[in-house]
């Protein structure tokens, strides 16, 4: 067994083999069966892969329970992740073989299309869980999120310092910048992600060009960016300043200091807001899944309860 195995593979991918039997013996009933009445939800074999489906779904729904059931030895919680992805995606075939593919306006299509949005739903956390957290290690370089908080606090007393050395204006614009330097949000905010500032990054590589040139009487050509109310992006509020000041000799090494620790805190202040953005698109398919996993258990009450009275 690997050391990093992945819960789609747990076991020799045991879960998608069963999975896929059920399927298969699923399939080969239904095109066995030929009732009189045509395939519907109250023939034998309805009967039957409904009692399975609903076996499935109850069964399935314990994992947020075996989850937090540490001292449990049912499983493991890989195993039983394992489990829940490919039980809960077999029942798309035995869920829609036991309707007999009869669907009309009733509680009946109801709990098939609640159980179907669950899915859905479960089939975005799997593409989260197996995307996202190698890409939120890559891109901190393994740098937890704390240290990069407290780098983003020393950046900004060392900004502080800096933009001291070159006058009350710069000194006051960086001051606002770091007051308005935005890190998450609201959850919705987070979810559609942070925006980023690249009339920003442009400006400061312009700035930085124009640092590097040699001294010429009067202020340097440069295009102003254009105005934003992105708060993320610190290096915007002191562009004014280097723009419009004179690049006398003796401030240019302090000044590309200030722009170096400015890009700096840019990109951490970007990458931790990407890291934000991504823990919460991991989050937010349980906002969907558990509301509607329990919609879908009432619905099936309800569904049983029909049969067993009307039928």
């Amino acid at each position: 067994m690997g050391l990093h195995e992945s819960f789609l593979t747990h076991a020799g991918s045991r879960w998608l083999k069963l999975a896929t039997l059920l399927c298969a013996v699923a399939i080969g009933l239904y095109v066995y069966h030929d009732p009189s009445a045509g395939p519907n939800g109250g023939t034998a074999l309805g009967y039957g892969l409904g009692g399975l489906g609903l076996v499935l779904i109850l069964w399935l729904a314990l994992l947020g329970v075996r989850k937090r059931s540490y001292g449990s030895r049912l499983g493991t919680v890989k195993g039983w992740t394992s489990a829940h992805v490919w039980l809960g995606l077999a029942l798309v075939v035995i869920g829609t073989l036991h309707t007999g593919f009869q669907f009309g306006l009733n509680v009946h299509t109801l709990a098939w299309t609640l159980m179907m949005l669950v899915i859905l739903s479960g089939l975005w956390g799997v593409f989260a869980y197996q995307r996202y957290p190698s890409v939120i290690t890559d891109r901190r370089g393994n740098l937890p999120a704390e240290d990069m908080l407290r780098e983003i606090a020393e950046l900004d007393r060392q900004l502080v310092l800096v933009a001291s050395e070159l006058g009350k204006d710069v000194h006051d614009r960086t001051l606002q910048s770091i007051a308005r330097t935005r890190l998450g949000g609201s959850f919705w905010q987070q979810v559609r992600g942070i925006p980023t500032q690249a009339a920003g990054e442009s400006l400061v590589t312009r700035l930085r060009d124009e640092l590097n040139k040699p001294v010429i009487a009067g202020k340097p050509e440069v295009a102003a960016a254009a105005p934003t109310r992105d708060g993320n992006a610190t290096m915007m509020f002191v562009a004014d300043a280097f723009v419009s000041g004179r690049q006398d000799a003796d401030q240019r090494e302090t000044r590309r200091k200030l722009l170096d620790l400015f890009s700096r805190k840019k990109a951490l202040v970007t990458n931790l807001n990407a890291d934000v953005t991504r823990r919460a698109r991991m989050a937010l398919w349980l906002y969907f899944h558990v509301p509607l996993t329990i919609a879908l258990i009432a619905s099936l009450l309800v569904h049983v309860l029909a049969v067993f009275i009307y039928w």
